[in-house]
């Protein structure tokens, strides 16, 4: 079997088999480091997540559902036009 006819044969596979390879080295690589990253510091990070999430709840969502629940007052509750 000659290179040509080979390369008909094969080559689609190899360069199938060699973008995944590719892709799963880029991808694997920053997954393993997140997970070498997590396991090693799980309590600091889980400590932080909580800080986070109580900031967020306390300073940033609230205003977020109080200006939705003017604009609901002022658009599907407002009773004033049925006073002109």
């Amino acid at each position: 079997m000659d290179f040509a006819l080979f390369m008909e044969r094969y080559g689609y596979k190899l360069l199938l088999g060699l973008m995944a390879l590719v892709i799963v080295v880029v991808v694997g690589i920053p997954i393993l480091g997140y997970l070498y990253f997590l396991r090693r510091y799980s309590w600091e990070i889980g400590g932080l997540m909580l800080i986070v999430a109580a900031v967020y709840a306390f300073a940033v969502r609230r205003r977020v559902m109080d200006a939705y629940a003017q604009a609901h007052g002022k658009y599907f509750y407002d009773d004033k036009w049925y006073r002109r």
